[in-house]
């Protein structure tokens, strides 16, 4: 068989794989976007949030989204180009040319060579860096306003380790509160129990103060000085002010602190490696404590402390090539 026509051939089936690849792969990630839509955009609407904030948390979406719909697509799009080829007889056509079975997958088999090698470098180069980017916006989104923290029948820390509320019924529409108790350890020396029949939530002009006004409930008050003497305190109204809660929506500028989801291949590489290392320093680091211990209390000569491998882990051929395509490219 003549190579061009060889070449004709390969390019036709490749080109079959296309058009139905780009409609499974548009078709499955804006299904699973809607999805991902519905469920989450009731959290973000009434936050007070800037539109491109919430456009944001969607299009960061979006990475994950493709690395599961990505398989899925090249799977709808070699069945049903196969199929197409089969229906309109034209696999029977190539094999009565003398095409074998394997020269008509092989251009199949380099494009999905192509495409894993296209996968790994989106799950390991682009997802991390949207994972994190995405919970650090969550994060920022979490702490712009407490009432959408908050769960009901949960009790909930609203200052840490000095703050509680638990509510039986929350309204994050007009923040209203019903059936409340609030557990206040802020005064070192008291400890208080608040409870409240109903309440309702705001916040001062800069949104950095929390207001409470309770209606209608009871003061439990105990002195840990004084353990046997408590305070029971009755009220039809109650204001209290909870200071440092933030209600304005600030973006975190650099967050160090990575998962495993937010990390590559050479990420991960490096901080198992760097364990290890730490490992060993600290093995060897024993090993000589006990050694000296034992030669001091025998009255023998010290010997020269062992020395720990202080040497840089050694990077991956992968690692290493990423690494210099990145220094060409950052250069």
């Amino acid at each position: 068989m003549a190579r061009p026509t060889v070449r004709i051939l390969s390019r036709y089936i490749l080109r079959q794989h296309l058009p139905p690849l780009g409609y499974a792969i548009a078709a499955l990630t804006f299904a699973m976007l809607v999805n991902q839509v519905a469920k989450q955009f009731g959290n973000f609407v009434g936050k007070g949030l800037p539109w491109g904030v919430i456009f944001e948390v969607f299009a960061l979406s979006i990475p994950f989204i493709v690395a599961m719909t990505l398989p899925m697509a090249v799977l709808v799009a070699v069945m049903y180009t196969f199929s197409h080829l089969a229906a309109d007889n034209e696999v029977t056509a190539m094999k009565a040319n003398g095409i074998s079975v394997g020269r008509i997958l092989a251009p199949v088999l380099g494009g999905a060579a192509l495409m894993s090698v296209i996968s790994l470098f989106w799950n390991d180069q682009v997802l991390p860096r949207s994972n994190h980017a995405l919970r650090t916006l969550l994060v920022d989104i979490q702490r712009k306003k407490p009432t959408f923290q908050l769960k009901e029948q949960v009790i909930n820390e609203v200052v840490p380790g000095q703050f509680f509320l638990r509510a039986a019924r929350i309204d994050p529409a007009t923040n209203t509160l019903n059936d409340v108790t609030i557990y206040d350890l802020q005064d070192p020396d008291r400890r208080r129990i608040i409870m409240a029949d109903s309440g309702r939530m705001a916040y001062t002009g800069g949104g950095t103060d929390l207001y409470l006004t309770l209606r209608d409930g009871e003061v439990h008050e105990i002195k840990r000085s004084d353990p046997e003497h408590f305070n029971r305190t009755f009220y039809t109204v109650n204001r209290i002010k909870v200071e440092g809660v933030s209600n304005t929506f600030e973006t975190t500028k650099n967050d160090e602190y990575r998962s495993d989801r937010e990390m590559g291949i050479c990420a991960m590489q490096d901080v198992v490696a760097r364990a290890d290392q730490d490992l060993r320093r600290v093995r060897t680091e024993a090993i000589n404590a006990v050694v000296g211990e034992l030669r001091r209390v025998a009255r023998l000569a010290p010997l020269r402390r062992a020395l720990a491998d202080t040497s840089t882990p050694r990077a991956s051929l992968y690692c290493k090539a990423l690494g210099a395509m990145q220094r060409v490219l950052g250069g």
